[in-house]
């Protein structure tokens, strides 16, 4: 089972898109306390679902080192505390023996992931993921990748590369398996 370190807006959008619990039941999820409270304020959609899914053992609020080996590096200031908690859980927490990977949907939190080699996705490709790894049939991915599109601010760019990737480009986060199903 993947190890996986979410940013907040990664699930707020699968929450949205009724992906989020699937996600958590697939991968063994982590989050950092910061992201914890930017997805459960009072009052808010999602919030007793979050909380629900941490007293389930779905999720797992853990609390990254304050000082890992990310934090020297000085674009690691302009992120925000839930993608710097994330990408600290991440450099804490990720082992060698499992995929582990991040889902982040900020700008700057996927930059850096980028410069500094930490295997990152977004929010859209997560139904890809499941549909590659046999876990989501065709019909129910094109759905899921919709919805996905319709809740996020994606540039043609990122709709594009996320469109080409293969399988083997994210045999990294389905574990190298590739099987699929077809109805």
């Amino acid at each position: 089972m993947a190890l996986v370190f979410i940013d907040a807006s990664s699930a707020i959008l699968l929450y949205k898109a009724d992906l989020f619990t699937q996600c958590a039941r697939e991968f063994s999820m982590f989050m950092a306390p910061a992201v914890f409270r930017e997805v459960t304020p009072q009052g808010y959609p999602g919030t007793e679902d979050f909380h629900g899914a941490r007293d389930r053992g779905l999720i797992r609020i853990r609390q990254p080192e304050p000082d890992h080996g990310f934090s020297a590096h000085p674009e690691f200031d302009r992120l925000g505390a839930g993608e710097s908690e994330t990408i600290g859980l991440f450099d804490r927490y990720a082992c060698a023996r499992e995929p582990s990977f991040i889902i982040i949907d900020d700008g700057k939190g996927a930059k850096f992931c980028r410069t500094h080699d930490i295997p990152y996705i977004n929010a859209l490709l997560v139904p890809k993921i499941f549909w590659y790894s046999g876990r989501m049939t065709t019909d129910a991915f094109k759905k899921n990748t919709t919805r996905l599109l319709g809740l996020g601010r994606y540039s043609k760019q990122i709709i594009q590369q996320a469109g080409e990737l293969t399988r083997t480009d994210l045999s990294h986060v389905t574990g190298g398996g590739t099987h699929e199903k077809t109805s």
